[in-house]
């Protein structure tokens, strides 16, 4: 049987008929991805998360989402087929000017909490597409099962730097400026 092959959508198409869409979705390169529900854990870190970030950044020139809001990788000049929305668990946007209602485009901070069906997409197809965006500072992919962190940095020749942490320590965020604890990201979560 031969299945039909998908006409990739547009940007416009996407965000016209995200709109209307009763979940999710993602958007790579022209094709659409439904996002998975999460579970309790998994939501109460990521609240933990968007908390302490917007304690972190107040007083800041910074807009701190939680999964709601979308991050497009891709600039102007990018064409459809290379661009994408993510909807990150919790990020950081400081400085810039708001791009756009729905989405945002130069974040410093960004955080993914693992869950069964997105975790190897957080920690292979995310991270390079992450790491391409030239504001983004840090990245962090938050394990739900075990009190883990993948912790990714800009460095100040602006490489990449990767560390895992478990169990306890702090994080530091130079953009908004500030630190995140493990006690920040796993209140609640395995008690």
């Amino acid at each position: 049987m031969v299945r039909p092959v998908l006409k990739p959508l547009s940007v416009e198409e996407y965000l016209e008929s995200e709109g209307r869409s009763p979940v999710k979705r993602e958007y790579v390169g022209g094709q659409v991805y439904a996002t998975a529900g999460a579970s309790q854990r998994h939501s109460l870190i990521a609240l933990n998360i968007a908390v302490a970030l917007r304690r972190i950044a107040e007083g800041r020139p910074c807009r701190v989402h939680m999964a709601e809001m979308k991050l497009l990788i891709g600039g102007p000049k990018t064409s459809d087929s290379e661009k994408a929305f993510y909807y990150p668990d919790a990020m950081a946007a400081c400085g810039g000017p708001v791009p756009h209602d729905c989405y945002e485009t130069e974040p410093c901070v960004l955080v993914e909490v693992l869950s069964p069906s997105t975790r190897s997409v957080d920690l292979r197809e995310k991270v390079l597409a992450y790491q391409s965006i030239p504001s983004l500072q840090t990245y962090l992919i938050v394990d739900t099962e075990t009190m883990t962190v993948r912790h990714f940095w800009r460095d100040a020749q602006g490489r990449w730097q990767q560390q895992d942490l478990t169990g306890s320590g702090d994080i530091a965020l130079p953009c908004p400026g500030g630190t995140l604890t493990f006690a920040d990201l796993y209140r609640g979560a395995f008690s």
